[in-house]
């Protein structure tokens, strides 16, 4: 229940920002952007949300299943060499 109410949470607090964000930016005078822009900005930040959450789940998955472990392993007996 605690994970569910974090992130309820957080998605408030984006989507509470990002109405701030696009009331701060109409009220701009001399600022216009059509639909195609709205649409093009939203397309290019939903990509780059997927983009950024598959490199984090890439970089878990590697950690979990120990592809990084033989890195380390070469990192350390290389240290141990300047002793």
């Amino acid at each position: 229940m605690g994970k569910f109410l974090l992130i309820l949470a957080s998605f408030i607090g984006v989507s509470a920002v990002s109405y701030w964000a696009f009331t701060a930016y109409s009220s701009m005078e001399g600022t216009e952007i059509s639909g195609h822009g709205i649409t093009a900005m939203i397309i290019g930040l939903v990509l780059t949300a997927f983009v950024g959450f598959g490199l984090m789940a890439l970089l878990f998955f590697s950690n979990k299943h120990g592809h990084d472990d033989a890195v380390h392993e070469l990192r350390d007996a290389s240290s141990g060499d300047d002793d």
